[in-house]
């Protein structure tokens, strides 16, 4: 982990540099000048060259001596003081950056006379730090591998001795659960009809992947079919060979050339010539199954695959893995992969009762049952975590307070060196194989409580605030945000926990048992201190995560915190709120502070002077007002005010010229669906300096509609929402619209239901854009939404068309969700045939004419969801719902007597909705039916 703190050196270096300059440029001449800029040059090189080094030689260092981590922790240390240093000459040099001359002026003498100037300091600084870590590199030897011989409990990785370790726990004879795919997988072996070709042939080789996370038995998994003499006894010859993150190829392939002559018991010989000929000269004319246990990267089974022949008629390739794009790209097609993603709840609690009360054939004593529930759960049906926890506490006396202090101490348990620890070796031992950008992500998820679900777009604002990532060529922080993401997710690092319609992660998390042993970790490497009811920070803190509010009035809370960067409350009682609000003196150097969900009522005076603040979250608090000394936050990149009591920004905003994305809106205490549910905020003139903007919502227009012409100056938005937009302004709008070329996000609405949205005149419009939302009157359709090829959503609300909007929709091909409020005054809505192939959810309220819904045959094959509310005149289901199979859920609110009189059991219209799982009835009053189908009842 020292290397993500030389990370973040490099990036505050860069941040620092413009300051440094100027510092430097009024000393020209003096003699320090360029013995400065040497001192700046030597510590990036020392620093590049230690990170370089400990990134290289991750294993060796983790397995070393305590020496050697000593020496590792130092440079770590170095690199915060490092970065200390440098945030405090970006801190101390803000005027530097004001516009207006005049005030700049000013501002630097006054700044001066309260700071003394501390740029002055730079150099005493920066000088201490490079005699540090020159003497660090001459006496670490750092740069010198040879200065780290492998110590004497190294010789095989982490990896490789965790399954040693474990491997009595995970007998093929105890595999539980993955009936249907274990059935699936084994009908894949040994069935030789299940790839027809082109020409209706047979094709000799089929590519099987199975892919999970750490610890899910992928491995036991296949050993309990492949194994077995009728499995492989139905091949010519067979291998099994262990891949993990590091092999010699030359190896990997001599030893599987060599396991395929001794299943066919040819004797032993080594042949002269190139490995990758002679194993597939031999494998010719013979069919051959062989395992590639533990593939990490699409690469590492190129290099392998290049000696297997694939013209063999029968033979079967497997890998295992725990990376999504490795399993897509090996396997023959999407049916070929099996994704093991842990057990069923009872499955997990039949395998943990196995291991746990062997001795009284598998049943759990009544005292135990809630702790042993408890314990089940937060191994979250991993198999591998199941097993050695039963095991080890089959070892421990039945009582159930040894049992619950066991689960209070199970993080800690996984992450120290008892039997335990071999599951955070296999859990973590991806976490080797990222690079130190990633790393820091992947750690970043300790910040968040158990079974929290974090927002996947606040959780990539965050990282560009920590600076995790950089913006390149072509794409944003935000998008390079993302896709690290998606490579942990990819990796079975991260769990997904819920989706956009369009398959885009909406929310994820990391597994409890993982988080529990990265806070260990991030403890260790000082990078995330927790205060919770399990945990206590370290004293050097630099992200500082609150969630309980126990430890608030404990003396934690009393530590000082000079180097806090990031700051969360979790718990939303009063007292952590006050808590931490004494304290916020002390967050000088704080880029983060995140309060979402607080019971926070006013905006914290002190934060208008912690002047390095890049992200500000008052989501879902009290807050009222926003002062106007605002504007000395210079580095504000994100500011989020959603779901607050604010209703006008103040005027100064507009010089957060850094202001990346500004979420804004009323909250009121009525009915979503009513007009006025959600409110803009108020924004005085100037948002148009605001040039950086990517995100810009709810914002209200004034009746002068000024801010709809200073829209045109914002091109980089890439989501827009405005209510109380005038008609007179249409023009206006779709002009500032078309210059929005990456706008993916567009909400619209009028001031009240009887005015008409006029945007007949957008000719171009922003050709990247996903979701639309208008809200208010429309004469007619407009034209140009039929040529949104990228729109997979689309809400019309109030609209009070004449003409039903389906017949303009029907060209948008990858529309996924379809939300018709109020927007059409007829009698009858007809999706036709084959229309709206991938729509997955259909929304229609307050339709008070519609009598009749019919879906014709082959429309909307992908729907899972369906919400009918409020429609007074609608009697019946949907005509033609009977041949949608893939709906998952009905939800109705508010509907008439005679429609729920038919929907209900012996109801006339219960037979069209039978196959439907979930059917569920709201009402404005708050009472709930349970209309799902359950045969036999």
């Amino acid at each position: 982990m020292a290397e993500t703190a030389i990370s973040s050196a490099f990036v505050s270096l860069q941040m620092a540099l413009p300051a440094i300059s100027l510092h430097l440029n009024r000393k020209k001449g003096d003699r320090d000048e360029g013995d400065m800029k040497n001192k700046i040059e030597n510590i990036i090189r020392l620093l590049r060259r230690m990170k370089a080094f400990i990134e290289d030689n991750d294993d060796l260092i983790e397995h070393g001596s305590r020496l050697r981590k000593d020496q590792v922790e130092q440079v770590r240390d170095i690199a915060y003081e490092m970065e200390d240093v440098l945030e405090d000459v970006s801190l101390h040099s803000m005027y530097e950056f004001r516009s207006n001359k005049i005030i700049r002026k000013s501002f630097k003498v006054s700044h001066n006379i309260k700071h003394g100037y501390p740029l002055r300091e730079i150099s005493d600084k920066i000088t201490s730090i490079n005699k540090i870590i020159e003497l660090m590199g001459s006496q670490m030897r750092i740069f010198d591998p040879a200065g780290y011989p492998p110590s004497r409990d190294t010789r095989s990785s982490g990896t490789s001795t965790a399954r040693v370790q474990l491997s009595p726990l995970l007998l093929d004879d105890e595999l539980v659960g993955y009936k249907k795919p274990k059935e699936e997988f084994i009908r894949q072996l040994i069935d030789d009809r299940i790839i027809p070709t082109p020409s209706g042939g047979e094709k000799g080789l089929v590519r099987i992947a199975v892919v999970g996370p750490g610890g899910s038995g992928k491995s036991t998994f296949v050993k309990n079919v492949f194994w077995k003499r009728n499995i492989f006894g139905q091949f010519d010859c067979h291998a099994w060979v262990h891949v993990s993150r590091h092999f010699d190829v030359k190896e990997l392939l001599s030893g599987m050339l060599d396991q395929f002559r001794t299943s066919r018991k040819e004797p032993y010989h080594r042949e002269a010539g190139d490995i990758l000929t002679n194993l597939r000269n031999y494998l010719m004319e013979k069919s051959y199954v062989v395992v590639l246990d533990d593939i990490w990267r699409v690469e590492h089974y190129e290099c392998i695959m290049n000696a297997l022949p694939d013209d063999v008629f029968g033979s079967r390739i497997i890998v295992t893995t725990r990376a999504h794009d490795v399993a897509s790209s090996f396997a023959s097609s999407n049916r070929f992969i099996h994704n093991l993603n842990g057990l069923e709840w009872l499955d997990a609690w039949t395998l943990f009762c196995k291991k746990a009360f062997h001795d009284s054939n598998g049943e759990c004593p009544s005292e135990l049952k809630d702790c042993s529930n408890k314990i089940v759960k937060r191994c979250e049906g991993l198999p591998l975590a199941i097993s050695a926890v039963g095991a080890v506490l089959s070892q421990k006396p039945k009582y159930p307070d040894v049992w619950e202090k066991f689960h209070a101490g199970l993080g800690y348990e996984i992450g120290s060196s008892s039997y335990l620890s071999g599951i955070g070796s296999v859990l973590l031992s991806g976490y080797k194989d990222l690079s130190s950008d990633l790393k820091s992500c992947f750690l970043y998820f300790s910040i968040f409580p158990e079974d929290y679900s974090v927002d996947c777009g606040r959780l990539v604002r965050l990282w560009v605030a920590e600076r995790f990532v950089m913006e390149t060529d072509g794409k944003t922080a935000e998008e390079v945000a993302e896709d690290y993401l998606n490579q942990l997710i990819m990796r079975n690092l991260v769990h997904v926990s819920g989706r956009n319609f369009d398959g885009r992660p909406k929310n994820c998390r990391v597994l409890n048992l993982l988080r529990e042993f990265i806070v260990q970790k991030c403890k260790d490497e000082n990078f995330v201190s927790v205060f919770s009811k399990q945990n206590s920070p370290n004293q050097k803190v630099r992200r500082l995560s609150v969630q309980s509010a126990s430890t608030c009035s404990s003396r934690n809370i009393q530590m000082d915190f000079p180097g806090v960067r990031s700051m969360f409350l979790f718990s939303n009682d009063n007292s952590s709120l006050t808590a931490i609000e004494n304290k916020f003196q002390d967050f000088r150097l704080l880029r983060i502070s995140d309060l979402q969900g607080s019971t926070l009522k006013e905006f914290p005076k002190k934060f208008v002077h912690l002047g390095l603040l890049k992200y500000l979250s008052f989501r879902d608090t009290e807050i009222e007002v926003i002062p106007k000394s605002i504007k000395k936050l210079y580095y504000l990149e994100t500011l989020d005010l959603k779901r607050t009591n604010v209703i006008q920004l103040p005027k100064k905003i507009r010089v957060l010229k850094n202001l990346r994305h500004l979420f804004a809106s009323k909250k009121t205490v009525k009915n979503f669906t009513d007009f006025d549910s959600i409110r803009g905020v108020k924004v005085f003139e100037g948002i148009k300096n605001l040039t950086n903007l990517q995100a810009l919502s709810l914002v209200k227009v004034c009746k002068s509609g000024r801010i709809i012409r200073e829209l045109q100056n914002l091109s980089q938005l890439r989501k827009l929402g405005l209510t109380g937009i005038p008609e007179e302004f249409s023009r206006d709008l779709c002009e500032s619209i078309e210059k929005m070329k990456n706008l993916n996000s567009l909400d619209l609405s009028t001031t009240t239901k009887k005015e008409y949205l006029q945007l007949g005149e957008l000719v171009n419009p922003p050709k990247f854009l996903q979701r639309l939302y208008l809200k208010g009157r429309l004469e007619e359709f407009p034209r140009w939404i039929s040529s949104l090829d990228n729109l997979f959503k689309i809400v019309l609300k109030w609209s009070k068309l004449y003409y039903s909007p389906l017949n303009s929709l029907l060209d948008l091909r990858n529309l996924m969700e379809l939300q018709l409020v109020d927007c059409y005054v007829g009698k009858e809505l007809v999706f036709e045939d084959s229309s709206f192939q991938k729509l997955k959810k259909l929304v229609i309220e307050e339709l008070p004419e519609l009598d009749k819904i019919v879906f014709e045959t082959n429309a909307l094959p992908e729907l899972q969801q369906i919400s009918l509310r409020r429609c007074q005149n609608l009697k019946m289901p949907p005509l033609g719902i009977s041949k949608l199979a893939n709906v998952e859920e009905l939800t109705v609110y508010d509907m008439n007597q005679e429609f729920m009189a038919a929907i209900r059991k012996g109801g006339e219209g219960r037979v069209m909705i039978e196959h439907i799982p979930v059917i569920h009835s709201f009402t404005h009053i708050g009472s709930f039916e349970n209309l799902s189908y359950f045969p036999g009842v």
